[in-house]
């Protein structure tokens, strides 16, 4: 019982950091791009910033409908509304590295830091694969996804010198990519283990510190657009 009041305890903070995470994001949507939105897709940085912080808010929504399904609907089911928010949030995400990784490869042109991420993507992919149980299609979806965007993420911290006075906020996406990676990995091991307990554990901390990074990492861009005119990556 006692557990079990735990889990719903973390289930629900875990919900409000999400919420609270999905407010900050939304607030800086729409300052950031509220006279911009015509020129999205003919500036580089728009178009990166625009699906990051997208994505990041439909991680958040997914979580908070999580929630909802199952303290407010009681409903258990494995498969819902949330997957919608998560894989949308997951492929946004994705790109949006993937295009700044690209975009700061083309300024340095640094082969050698490319065959770190491709290293890093490797070891990650690996891992995932040992560590997380065969199930359902998302099971398995969600951390490889994680793994591919943790890997792209980390050209926030290879090229960090070039990202000028946007490092900050990024690199906060970047630690918040990496705790959700966390959160999945255990995800799939606390399932298996069909018992809530020190995985369960390890794993709620994990998305817990994964939407309270990215609420921090959307504040400090939002300090950051009210400091300074965007310069292209």
């Amino acid at each position: 019982m006692v557990v079990e009041n735990f889990s719903s305890t973390m289930l629900m903070i875990i919900a409000l950091a999400a919420g609270v995470a999905a407010l900050a994001g939304i607030i800086l949507l729409e300052s950031f791009f509220r006279n911009r939105l015509k020129e999205l897709f003919e500036d580089t940085q728009y178009f990166i910033s625009f699906f990051l912080v997208t994505g990041y808010i439909l991680y958040a929504l997914g979580e908070v409908a999580l929630s909802l399904m199952r303290v407010v609907f009681k409903d258990q089911s494995s498969i819902g509304i949330q997957d919608v928010y998560w894989s949308g949030g997951a492929l946004l995400i994705l790109v949006s590295f993937i295009a700044l990784t690209i975009a700061l490869f083309r300024q340095s042109g640094e082969i050698g830091t490319l065959g770190i991420m491709a290293g890093v993507g490797v070891v990650l992919v690996a891992l995932v694969l040992i560590l997380v149980p065969s199930g359902t299609f998302f099971a398995r979806f969600y951390p490889i996804m994680s793994a591919l965007i943790v890997t792209f993420a980390s050209s926030v911290i290879l090229f960090r010198s070039r990202l000028g006075n946007w490092s900050r906020p990024l690199q906060l996406f970047f630690l918040a990519s990496c705790a959700i990676l966390l959160g999945d990995l255990f995800f799939g091991s606390a399932l298996a283990a069909a018992s809530y307990g020190t995985i369960g554990m390890i794993t709620d901390i994990s998305y817990l510190a994964g939407y309270s990074l990215s609420a921090a990492a959307f504040i400090a861009f939002r300090s950051q657009f009210h400091k300074a005119a965007l310069r292209n990556f």
